[in-house]
C-alpha cells in the first residue's frame, strides 16, 4: 500500500472518530501516542488475507465463532466473541475506511469490565502487503490510547489479544479454518 494512502486512511478514521468523541464527553485524557502494533507474514496471498477480514464468513474462519461484516463505508464491522454474551463483542462498530487488497480500518472497543475504554473510542487499521504471490506480509494497529490506569490495562489486554489473533490467522492459513468447539478465545481464558 503507498504510503499516502494509509496516511489518508488513518487521517479520514481519525476525523470521524474526532468527530464521535466531541458529542460525548470524554473521562480521560488526551489522546496519547500509544500504538498497538502486531506484524506477521501469512502463508497466503494477499486476496485470501483480504477475504478473511472483510468477509463475515471468511472472520469466522480466524478471528472469532461469530461475526457480522458488510463492506462499505460505515458498514458494521461486528465481531462477537463468545455468543452467548452480546456485550463481549463489537456489536454497532462500523468500518472507517478501506482499500480494496490493501488496508480496512474499523472502530473498537474493549471488554465490558473497561467501561472508559470501551466507550473511549479506539480503532484498528490492518493493512496487507503482498511479498509474493503466495505470502503476505499483515499489519494491525491499533490506535486512539489515552493516559490511565484503565487504559494501561486494557493496552496490554490488547497487545496479548492482538498478538494472539495474528497467531490464529496464521493457524487458519497453515492447518485450516479455527475449530471453535477446540479453541479458546480470551474471555474463557480468563474466566478459567
Amino acid at each position: 500500500m503507498r504510503r499516502s494512502h494509509f496516511l489518508l486512511a488513518v487521517l479520514l478514521s481519525f476525523s470521524l472518530l474526532e468527530t464521535a468523541m466531541i458529542a460525548q464527553p470524554s473521562r480521560s485524557s488526551q489522546i496519547t501516542n500509544k500504538v498497538v502494533r502486531v506484524e506477521g507474514v501469512v502463508d497466503a496471498p494477499v486476496s485470501e488475507v483480504w477475504r478473511v477480514f472483510t468477509t463475515s464468513n471468511g472472520a469466522q474462519e480466524f478471528f472469532a465463532q461469530k461475526a457480522n461484516i458488510h463492506l462499505a463505508l460505515g458498514g458494521p464491522y461486528e465481531i462477537q466473541f463468545d455468543p452467548k454474551d452480546e456485550r463481549s463483542g463489537t456489536k454497532g462498530l462500523k468500518i472507517l475506511s478501506y482499500a480494496s487488497q490493501e488496508m480496512i480500518s474499523f472502530q473498537w472497543n474493549a471488554p465490558p469490565e473497561m467501561p472508559n475504554v470501551r466507550n473511549g473510542g479506539t480503532w484498528v487499521v490492518v493493512t496487507m502487503t503482498p511479498v509474493n504471490p503466495h505470502q503476505t506480509k499483515v499489519t494491525i494497529e491499533h490506535l486512539g490510547w489515552k493516559e490511565g490506569p484503565e487504559w494501561d490495562e486494557a493496552y496490554g489486554h490488547f497487545v496479548e489479544g492482538w498478538g494472539g489473533l495474528m497467531d490464529r490467522l496464521k493457524r487458519r492459513f497453515s492447518d485450516g479454518p479455527i475449530n471453535w468447539a477446540k479453541e479458546s478465545m480470551m474471555y474463557q481464558k480468563a474466566k478459567h
